[in-house]
């Protein structure tokens, strides 16, 4: 059959053309704009996947700008008490210069002093200006908010990191005192408050603690009060103290508590000679007193056992620490709450919070308490470095000059140990997380691209492709366009 009226072949070539030059139109466009998946017709499961996977890049992307603008607050607040420890350590040499009372003036000592006020000026002017957008980062703006009558029960309580509830009831901590701590203890023997050998000869007894050892003389019948007197005089630099409670000893102890405090009290001579066979030295057995044969006791103390929120803290004499999942707590106790019992206080609010994830969850904020850096807070267990200001009881004018030095050497320590969790948290928090997120946000990029991106190789194939079966198929049109031509061609013919 060869009709004229229906040319069949030229709508099979049509077709085919207008396939092919789709399929060419697809590859032009995917050429041009890099892209497989440019629309949801394309691939509507691909456009899903797509979509969430580059709502993930959106979310790692702003993760780890935060954790870019957290690192720069830290770097902030770190530069910042690297200036103070410096100035710390000019303050600790000219406390130590100053030392030497017999080889200083009165107008070298003022001067000496108005240099140790000008410094603690400059600490302080550090802590209370240091700040990055309008945020203050060391006058304790960022610590933690506390509240409860069990704060009483400690000399300080610092709170490093703590995850506050959503419910705004805060953090509740429960302190709980197992065993408490001791000091290093020892005893000299007397008879009524009398040092009595039952031979009227003197005693030389030799005292060694934490700071040092110094031996002291006493004659037959001297009393507790002029031993006190006597011992007292060496008692910074050993680090002890005497206790004279009792009329049958005089006790020696530290002056603070915990294993590392240690007391040391020994019977060298008894008026020259070898003390052998006297008993003059006590030993403290934890609940009482025993004489020692050998004339010669050394006693460390205890550190306490305890339980903060239920876990075994880490002790040194009275203070301990708790660090597990996000919770960072620091206590030292009381000397009076130095016993078996149980205090508690809240976390109320407070701290600086840092975005590290890349959703709305909690449980991707990390936080940190940074404590206030000023004269006033910075020090110990002796005291804080505003002490040492003219007129304090540490001052190098009429002051205490090793509790100056006791005062800054615990300062050092206390900025070096803020400025070291400051870097681990940076290290192993901030950074950690955005290393974590750049290595994620690779490998979702890499599936996003695999999904909607052109592969141009395959597509320039694809384009030569099409054009030359275009141009076969516009062939084929032209030739079953002109087969009806053929047809008329007969009736011409008849």
């Amino acid at each position: 059959m060869t009709p004229i009226t229906t040319n069949i072949a030229a709508f099979m070539a049509h077709n085919a053309l207008a396939t092919h030059n789709q399929r060419m139109f697809q590859s032009l466009r995917n050429l041009s704009t890099g892209l497989r998946v440019e629309t949801a017709k394309d691939d509507p499961g691909g456009m899903v996947a797509s979509n969430a996977l580059q709502s993930d890049i959106v979310g790692i992307d702003a993760a780890m700008n935060s954790i870019n603008r957290g690192e720069q607050i830290i770097a902030t607040a770190e530069g910042a008490i690297t200036q103070i420890n410096e100035l710390l350590l000019e303050l600790q040499a000219i406390v130590t210069e100053s030392g030497t009372q017999g080889g200083l003036g009165d107008s070298e000592r003022m001067a000496r002093q108005g240099e140790i006020d000008l410094i603690l000026e400059a600490i302080d002017r550090i802590a209370t200006g240091t700040e990055f957008n309008g945020n203050k980062l060391l006058d304790g703006n960022l610590d933690y908010e506390l509240s409860g009558d069990g704060l009483s029960s400690f000399d300080w309580v610092h709170v490093n990191n703590a995850r506050l509830g959503t419910s705004g009831d805060g953090l509740d901590i429960h302190t709980d005192v197992l065993v408490p701590a001791e000091k290093g203890r020892g005893g000299i023997t007397l008879d009524g408050g009398v040092l009595n050998t039952s031979m009227g000869l003197s005693v030389t007894f030799e005292i060694t603690g934490p700071g040092g050892v110094q031996q002291f003389t006493f004659a037959d019948g001297t009393n507790k009060l002029d031993m006190e007197a006597s011992i007292s005089t060496f008692a910074e630099e050993l680090g002890i103290e005497v206790d004279l409670s009792s009329n049958n000893e005089m006790i020696i102890q530290s002056r603070d508590y915990g294993s590392s405090q240690f007391v040391s009290v020994k019977a060298v001579e008894v008026n020259g000679q070898d003390s052998n066979g006297n008993t003059f030295v006590k030993s403290w057995n934890g609940t009482d007193w025993d004489f020692e044969a050998d004339n010669e006791h050394s006693n460390n103390g205890f550190d306490a056992q305890m339980l903060i929120n239920g876990q075994m803290a880490s002790v040194q004499g009275l203070e301990a620490r708790v660090v597990a999942n996000g919770f960072d707590v620091e206590v030292r106790l009381d000397e009076a709450s130095n016993q078996v019992g149980s205090s508690n206080f809240k976390v109320v609010d407070g701290g600086a919070f840092f975005d590290i994830s890349t959703g709305p969850s909690r449980a991707g904020l990390s936080s940190l308490g940074i404590r206030s850096m000023t004269t006033g807070s910075i020090g110990g267990f002796d005291g804080v470095l505003n002490e040492l200001r003219t007129g304090g009881s540490a001052a190098v004018i009429d002051g205490d000059m090793l509790k100056a030095q006791r005062i800054i050497n615990e300062s050092v320590k206390e900025v070096s140990s803020i400025q070291g969790r400051l870097g681990s948290f940076m290290r192993y928090t901030l950074e950690s997380a955005r290393n974590t997120l750049g290595t994620t946000l690779e490998q979702v990029a890499a599936a996003d691209s695999g999904i909607r991106d052109a592969d141009l190789a395959w597509e320039t194939a694809s384009l030569a492709r099409a054009q030359m079966l275009s141009q076969s198929a516009m062939q084929a049109l032209s030739i079953a366009n002109s087969h009806p031509m053929q047809v008329l061609s007969l009736l011409s013919s008849a």
